[in-house]
């Protein structure tokens, strides 16, 4: 097991419960919005390092059902228990046949990953023809990132593992594994220490404490939408 699996299933009993604090819920509540913005609203779908599920809970309807896939079995026995689909995997080797989910998405997920590019590319696989991907990461650039950046130098048993990214390193990311951006958003507009009184998504730039990404898998169709056409 490696280190990152290990921190995340020390830290899967309390790990909601930040979201349940005042500057958690404003977390939460700000990255649902842009997800809710940039995701289908129906078809099958999965959130790749899903954790405990408490995005997914509130993501997923009866048209728009969400796999939750992580490698943590500790943070996937939460998901579990919240009645939410599950398959325990790293995003490098998701166990999924070709072409089978009409969406994915990532929160916060890509900054803990070994191989971000292999996941992406796994990820890839997955989808069908079009079908979109939406990665939010934390932004290096905005004040958001800097705290995150100085609990882990601080030793933070979760974000000491994390590698924060620019938006064009995401951007890079994404267009190394074959995915072509379609639609950008910040979220997450207050810094830490404020409140964020009104819920918007903005232009990406500095005051974003979150970067959404939607793309889609760029290149040649799937070969049996080829045979349809």
């Amino acid at each position: 097991m490696s280190e990152v699996i290990r921190a995340f299933d020390e830290a899967a009993d309390t790990y909601d419960d930040w979201y349940r604090r005042p500057r958690g819920s404003q977390v939460l509540l700000s990255e649902l919005r842009g997800l809710e913005a940039l995701l289908p609203s129906a078809g099958l779908g999965a959130e790749v390092g899903a954790g405990t599920g408490i995005f997914a809970e509130r993501l997923a309807s009866e048209e728009r059902r969400v796999i939750c896939i992580d490698p943590s079995p500790a943070m996937l026995k939460h998901a579990a228990d919240r009645a939410l689909p599950t398959i325990l995997s790293t995003a490098e080797e998701i166990p999924l046949r070709r072409g089978r989910l009409d969406f994915a998405y990532m929160v916060t997920a890509l900054e803990f990953m070994p191989d971000p590019a292999a996941a992406l590319r796994s990820v890839g696989t997955a989808l069908r023809a079009e079908a979109p991907l939406v990665t939010l990461t934390i932004n290096r650039a905005s004040p958001w990132g800097r705290l995150y950046a100085e609990m882990a130098e601080r030793g933070d048993p979760i974000f000491s593992h994390a590698r924060l990214y620019y938006f064009e390193e995401v951007r890079a990311l994404l267009a190394g594994a074959g995915f072509e951006p379609l639609e950008a958003v910040g979220a997450l507009t207050a810094p830490p220490d404020e409140f964020e009184e009104v819920i918007k998504l903005v232009p990406v730039g500095p005051a974003a404490g979150v970067v959404l990404i939607k793309s889609w898998k760029s290149g040649p169709l799937w070969p049996h939408q080829n045979q349809a056409k």
